[in-house]
């Protein structure tokens, strides 16, 4: 299953996987304000993972346990961020005028094409994104699909936690979100973890993502502006963006966002979607905004909203 990415939350426990850390942010949201009622990091290590996801869903769900007992979160229900890597996104376009049901019982027929596996091992899920340019009479529809396989071991995993799955998106789309909440104007968002790269840029739309690998024993500012400026020459008549947001576990170096603003000579900053957040009691803000830029993919999706949970 593929939650429903985009809505809004009552109160989920926001989860991402993704070394050196399990990121837990649970929020609750109440006359449209967001609150932070618990968070954790967990460390995580690449030996329990497989290609990018969980590889020991027994071993990462007892990690999980720990990260849960020790945030104190009042939630069983949990959204989690998949990485986008492991997940195919397309735009497709269909009839105006038809309902979700009638999208969805055409779905399976209309992305057959672009996905690589047997149509009864994917799981999909679609959001509908308006009107199709130049043609009053289709409508755009965004198709987000992986393989059913990466959901049967994150079930595996929770299930070891004690925690039941409401909503699965790309990390991307959660990531976005929680910029949004943070009141940033649309930017370059640079997610940094270890040596990977991942630029995330929401055109017309869509969410264009993009990966590359950092080199490695150079120094970093020196490769994130190197980076931009490839990934800026590679739009045609595309200027530098008026803004870059970073993120991730890859900025040991405090001082990045700072030296790579004297590099590219525009406003450089760190994700912080907990700006204008209440607090529960007993969260010190000093400590939590440390971390917000660890935590922006797993606050993103715990804003997000999808099908009831599965009993």
């Amino acid at each position: 299953m593929l939650g429903r990415f985009g809505r809004d939350a009552g109160s989920l426990l926001g989860v991402e996987f993704t070394p050196p850390f399990i990121r837990l942010v649970q929020l609750r949201r109440q006359r449209g304000r967001y609150s932070v009622v618990a968070w954790a990091l967990e460390p995580l290590s690449e030996a329990v993972m497989h290609n990018g996801w969980i590889g020991d869903p027994e071993q990462v769900g007892a990690l999980l346990l720990q990260a849960v007992r020790r945030s104190a979160c009042t939630t069983r229900q949990v959204a989690v961020a998949l990485p986008g890597g492991l997940v195919i996104e397309k735009v497709l376009t269909v009839p105006a005028g038809i309902d979700e049901h009638a999208i969805a019982e055409r779905l399976p027929a209309d992305a057959g094409p672009f996905i690589p596996y047997a149509l009864e091992d994917v799981a999909m899920d679609f959001q509908v994104l308006g009107t199709a340019l130049g043609d009053a009479q289709l409508q755009r529809i965004s198709v987000a699909a992986c393989h059913q396989g990466l959901l049967e071991v994150l079930d595996a995993c929770l299930e070891c936690a004690g925690l039941q799955v409401c909503s699965v998106e790309p990390d991307g789309h959660a990531l976005c979100r929680a910029v949004q909440v943070g009141g940033e104007p649309e930017a370059l968002i640079l997610q940094i973890e270890g040596d990977g790269l991942v630029f995330h840029e929401p055109v017309g739309g869509m969410l264009q993502r993009r990966e590359c690998q950092l080199p490695r024993h150079e120094d970093i500012v020196q490769s994130l502006a190197a980076a931009v400026d490839s990934y800026v020459l590679s739009h045609p008549g595309r200027s530098l963006p008026a803004q870059v947001l970073l993120c991730g576990a890859g900025l040991a170096n405090g001082r990045v966002p700072e030296q790579l603003q004297c590099r590219l000579g525009i406003d450089v900053r760190l994700v912080n979607p907990f700006t204008q957040m209440a607090l529960a009691n007993g969260i010190k803000r000093q400590t939590l905004l440390a971390q917000a830029s660890l935590l922006a993919v797993a606050c993103g999706v715990a804003m997000s909203e999808g099908p009831l949970c599965r009993g």
